[in-house]
């Protein structure tokens, strides 16, 4: 159906003002899960670590997703419980853009930590921090903390403690984060959807 063209730039223009936040993060479900939002965005600082299945991974590959970023060892028992909810996680939002990198600190070997993984049938991205030099860079203090970093590689959003990252708040929280094209093109798609068919066309 086309649309005709003075419609389309008005109604362009409602929308446009009308939704100027669709890609941003949803505070109220930031504040929900105890996320703590920084006031101004910075770049999350990238880096290149060891995959407990193989090769190096960098922050950097993820471009355009959404990464949550987990700092977790095998010893902490707060780390191992949230886990089975990041896993389902995974498997639930890995189709719509969203990667999980658990960064594990334990000093000992590689072969522990992948024992650990296979027992929990972990599947996302695991990588080895055992110099803590990466932890370091962002300041972590306890296990777990998780930071959420949108599809421009900024942070936006830290968490200390477990959570329960499978819930409904979890994955809505992250997929705020998302942005599905710019506003101008939402805001097209949502006027083709909206415009009535009885009125005339061009």
């Amino acid at each position: 159906m086309k649309i005709p063209a003075s419609l389309k730039k008005a109604a362009l223009v409602l929308v446009l003002f009308l939704l100027p936040a669709q890609a941003a993060a949803d505070p109220l479900l930031f504040n929900q899960m105890g996320i703590v939002t920084p006031k101004i965005s910075k770049p999350a600082p990238d880096f290149k670590l060891k995959n407990i299945r193989g090769g190096v991974t960098q922050l950097s590959d993820f471009k355009g997703k959404i990464v949550l970023i987990n700092f977790w060892a095998t010893w902490c028992g707060a780390c191992v419980e949230e886990m089975a909810s990041m896993q389902n996680l995974y498997g639930n939002l890995k189709e719509q853009g969203v990667e999980i990198v658990a960064i594990s600190i334990d000093r000992w070997n590689e072969d522990r930590i992948m024992e650990y993984a296979d027992k929990n049938k972990l599947t996302f991205h695991i990588l080895r921090d055992p110099d803590q030099t990466v932890r370091k860079k962002y300041y972590v203090m306890g296990l777990p903390t998780s930071y959420l970093i949108d599809g421009e590689g900024k942070i936006r959003g830290y968490a200390s403690g477990a959570r329960t990252w499978d819930s409904s708040a979890s994955k809505n929280a992250l997929l705020s984060l998302k942005g599905n094209g710019s506003v101008a093109e939402l805001a097209t798609e949502k006027l083709t959807m909206r415009v009535d068919p009885s009125l005339p066309q061009n």
